[in-house]
């Protein structure tokens, strides 16, 4: 059955998601403990709690918020805290600020890549479609992380090897900053991911029940979850790196470091929200671009799948 806080169809604009997940991103919810998780999660098991939490019932809409915040919607289990949605803004931000630094010495740069792309590994993961996954080897996802590692390490290694001067080094590197952060946010995704397309996703009807295993949906969910990870760390990067040198930052550089250090960490933090509204958590996919021997098991036009974070 599907996860009855993500609601089939999803006829929300893209306004109306980013406003839904502002909500639902709120750090106080992670107060909530376990016990009032799992109450939040029978409710809205119960019958006809599903349709009412549409509509104005403000405990209903709270506890979908808290579960959609808390609760995996496939495995139906309660998320570990450090890779909740709520905490990946308050943790990801300073991750990032420090991953944006535009580190001459390689060696900073790796420290700083190093636990930025684990916990973005660890949550993409952790917040994947779950339905027909079996666990990753710990070595793969262990070379997925050095080798996202590397790659987020490799213009400071260039510029060393190439002998650009520090001054001039730290001008290339906010110039390929955004690029080279959009293109390491989809392939964290992708690399975590990419079993999916190759085991497939369950997808459902608008009750909620399983009609069979896609690749063709997997296929779609992964593209897009790849996509808004890239706009959110691609945006993320670009905002710091435009900010310009003026009079009275060339005589105060510190003031200049400060400002995109908090650049970094503002960008992130609202982008996190936009990056999940990009496309709705439950996934949709056109009846007529399913296997075809999914299209004999429903007449509906639209099935759904959980896209995942």
């Amino acid at each position: 059955m599907a996860a009855p806080w993500l609601p089939a169809p999803d006829t929300r604009s893209f306004l109306q998601r980013c406003a839904h997940w502002h909500e639902v991103l709120d750090p106080s919810r992670l107060l909530a403990s376990r016990a009032e998780i799992l109450k939040s999660k029978t409710l809205l098991a119960a019958p006809g709690a599903a349709s009412t939490a549409s509509e104005n019932n403000e405990q209903l809409l709270e506890a979908r918020r808290l579960c959609e915040a808390s609760v995996h919607p496939d495995s139906g289990q309660v998320l570990p805290l450090i890779f909740r949605p709520s905490v990946y803004v308050l943790l990801g931000a300073p991750l990032a600020m420090a991953a944006l630094i535009p580190h001459v010495r390689v060696a900073s740069s790796f420290i700083c890549q190093l636990p930025f792309q684990t916990y973005n590994v660890g949550f993409s993961l952790v917040n994947r479609n779950l339905s027909m996954q079996k666990a990753d080897h710990p070595l793969y996802l262990s070379a997925s992380v050095l080798y996202l590692t590397s790659m987020g390490a490799a213009p400071a290694l260039a510029m060393k090897r190439l002998g650009i001067s520090s001054q001039s080094a730290r001008s290339v590197l906010r110039i390929l900053s955004p690029p080279l952060y959009a293109l390491l946010g989809g392939l964290s995704v992708a690399l975590v991911r990419f079993s999916e397309v190759d085991r497939g996703v369950q997808i459902m009807d608008q009750e909620g029940n399983v009609l069979g295993v896609s690749h063709k949906a997997a296929e779609k969910a992964m593209k897009e979850t790849v996509l808004s990870r890239s706009a959110l760390f691609g945006v993320t990067a670009l905002v710091p790196s435009l900010m310009r040198h003026s009079p009275h930052m060339l005589r105060n550089p510190r003031m200049l470091t400060l400002l995109r250090n908090l650049a970094a960490v503002v960008t992130f933090g609202m982008m996190v929200p936009v990056s999940f509204s990009l496309f709705p958590h439950k996934g949709s996919i056109s009846r007529e671009d399913l296997e075809e021997e999914l299209k004999e098991k429903t007449s509906e036009p639209i099935v759904f799948y959980n896209r995942g974070l």
